[in-house]
C-alpha cells in the first residue's frame, strides 16, 4: 500500500482492482462493451499457440461467444470468480507495466505465421485474424499490461488496463502470459502447486474413466489402484 501513490497510474489501477476482487469478487468487472478488446487479444493468443485440432473444432463457437458482449463479460466474470478466493490470500503486488499495443502486434504476427504453416490460412481465416487484431487495438490501444507478483498461488497475475474518460479501467486479467509475448514459464515447484489449485479444478479430480481400462470386478480406474 505504501508504494501505490508513487506507482504509475496503470499499476495503481491494477492494484486497486485486485483489492476490489479480494472484497467484492466479480462486482469489480467493467461493463461488457469495454471488454471485447481483451477477448480479441486472447483469441489471437489461442490462434498463435493453441492446438490445431481444437482451433478447427472450437473456433466457430468461440467467435460466436466473442460476438456477444454479454458472453464476453461472462467469460471475464467467470475468470475473476475462479481466482477470487486464491487472490484474497495471495498477497499480490504490482511490480511493472508495459504498453499493450506492441504485444497485440507481436501475437498477431505469430498467429498469422503459424496459421500459414499449418495450412489454415484459408476459408476466411485471414479475415478472422486481421479482424481480431484490429479489434484488440481498438479495445486496448494506449493501454498497459501490469504484472503483479504474489507470495502464493496463483503466484503471478497480469492485468490489462486502459484509460477511458480520464480514469483507468481494468479490461482483462490472466494468470499466465504466453512465452511468445514475453511470459516467463513457471518453475517446477510453482507448476506442482498450481496443479493442486482449486481454481484450476484439479485438487480433487479423479483420473478419467476411459472405456477398456476398468476391470469389471474393480469399480475404479486402474490408474487409481
Amino acid at each position: 500500500m505504501v508504494k501505490l501513490p508513487s506507482a504509475p497510474a496503470p499499476e495503481r489501477s491494477a492494484q486497486s482492482f485486485v483489492h476490489c476482487v479480494e472484497a467484492s469478487t466479480s462486482q469489480c468487472v467493467e461493463t461488457a462493451d469495454q471488454l471485447a478488446g481483451w477477448d480479441a487479444f486472447y483469441l489471437l493468443v489461442w490462434l498463435a499457440g493453441g492446438s490445431p485440432a481444437a482451433i478447427l473444432e472450437a473456433l466457430p463457437s468461440e467467435l460466436a461467444d466473442h460476438a456477444d458482449p454479454r458472453r464476453v463479460q461472462r467469460r471475464f466474470v467467470d475468470e475473476v470468480e475462479r481466482y477470487a478466493t486464491l487472490i484474497r490470500g495471495a498477497a499480490c503486488t504490482s511490480v511493472s507495466s508495459q504498453p499493450i499495443d506492441p504485444l497485440v502486434d507481436q501475437v498477431a504476427t505469430v498467429a498469422t505465421e503459424r496459421l500459414r504453416k499449418l495450412g489454415l490460412w484459408q476459408g476466411g481465416m485471414q479475415a478472422v485474424a486481421e479482424g481480431l487484431a484490429l479489434e484488440a487495438h481498438e479495445g486496448l490501444g494506449g493501454g498497459s499490461l501490469v504484472r503483479l507478483d504474489c507470495e502464493r498461488d496463483p503466484f503471478r497475475l497480469y492485468v490489462a488496463t486502459r484509460e477511458r474518460d480520464g480514469r483507468f479501467a481494468v479490461v482483462g486479467m490472466t494468470t499466465l502470459l504466453p512465452e511468445i509475448i514475453g511470459g516467463d514459464p513457471p518453475g517446477r515447484e510453482v507448476v506442482a502447486e498450481r496443479l493442486e489449485s482449486r481454481a484450476l479444478g484439479l485438487s480433487d479430480a479423479s483420473a478419467p474413466i476411459v472405456e477398456g481400462i476398468v476391470d469389471p470386478w474393480l469399480a475404479f480406474p486402474v490408474e487409481e489402484l
